[in-house]
């Protein structure tokens, strides 16, 4: 039998959730949903998204906003495995943050923890994502 839980007891449930400790256990369960799909050739995509935002959630600023202007904004860099359109990654940044360059550490990081014979064939985005060093 479910037990049926309310939006408030849940919401008070997850800010209890410390948040080094949830980040790890949510990138962990994404690692392991993903780790067999990487073994054949595949391409990385990388995309931003702009998510418009109401009220003041932390974070949101006056920034380009093509749908609503002069509304606060989020921007979502999603990092995701083309074809299957799998999400390996996603970093939420400021509404003014949407080029390519806040970005570029979390993709770093993806790629860098991915063992050889599971990198990406291509990883493709615009050219502020190119690597220096």
């Amino acid at each position: 039998m479910s037990k049926v839980v309310s939006e408030d007891a849940l919401r008070k449930g997850l800010l209890r959730i410390l948040e080094a400790a949830g980040t790890t256990w949510l990138d962990g369960h994404l690692d392991e949903s993903t780790a067999g799909l990487l073994d054949a050739a595949w391409i990385l995509d990388t995309d931003t998204t702009v998510k418009v935002l109401y009220g003041h959630p932390e974070g949101a600023v006056v920034a380009y906003n093509p749908k609503k202007p002069g509304r606060p904004s989020h921007s979502y860099h999603i990092y995701l495995m083309a074809g299957l359109r799998l999400v390996l990654g996603v970093e939420v940044h400021a509404g003014n943050e949407h080029s390519s360059k806040p970005g570029q550490p979390g993709l770093l990081k993806i790629l860098d923890a991915l063992p050889l014979a599971k990198k990406p064939k291509l990883v493709r985005g615009d050219n502020g994502y190119e690597r220096t060093g």
